[in-house]
């Protein structure tokens, strides 16, 4: 990926001022803050959006950023913190790389981030619900990549009953991951 910020930080090309870094993960201090201390967390690996990102991945961001929002507790005395994903360009995502932002909050700190509640009537809720629910049925049929064994031996026995069934599955999530793309 080329003129993507946080690779280019992770490059050595752009300076940041990093708060902590392992094999996977960075956070840096957002160079334009909404508050002192606010924070990015990446990936080291590039994906665009969440839902390009392996499980194990995200899970292990997620454990960081809930260690992360401790340490602002702790060492700012922050009485709050926002977790924001801004997860594809009309999320108000502007770097085509995932990240999270830690944002300290305090009582008065001038930092809105409100919005004007909608009402929905009875059918708009009712559609949405459909619509959700619809999309959430494949939940957990997926193999995560810490499972793969057995994952391949669910396959496998699958395969036995119905040849292509959990291949043509796999493909059906990918293809749509990749529609979902920005």
């Amino acid at each position: 990926m080329t003129d993507c910020y946080f690779c280019e930080i992770l490059k050595g090309k752009v300076k940041a001022h990093k708060i902590y870094e392992d094999e996977n993960t960075v956070v840096i201090a957002h160079p334009e803050p909404a508050v002192p201390g606010h924070l990015l967390i990446f990936p080291k690996t590039h994906h665009t959006i969440f839902e390009l990102m392996p499980d194990s991945e995200a899970e292990h961001l997620f454990n960081l950023a809930n260690k992360m929002s401790m340490a602002v507790f702790e060492a700012l005395h922050a009485k709050g913190t926002n977790m924001i994903v801004q997860n594809g360009a009309a999320a108000g995502q502007e770097i085509p790389h995932f990240a999270m932002h830690i944002i300290p909050r305090n009582e008065n700190d001038g930092l809105e981030l409100l919005w004007e509640p909608r009402q929905l009537n009875e059918e708009e809720m009712s559609t949405v619900e459909l619509k959700l629910k619809e999309g959430c049925k494949n939940i957990g049929k997926i193999p995560v990549p810490e499972k793969k064994a057995e994952a391949k031996k669910t396959e496998a026995k699958e395969e036995k009953k119905e040849p292509g069934k959990a291949e043509k599955k796999r493909e059906n999530y990918l293809i749509k991951q990749l529609e979902r793309m920005p």
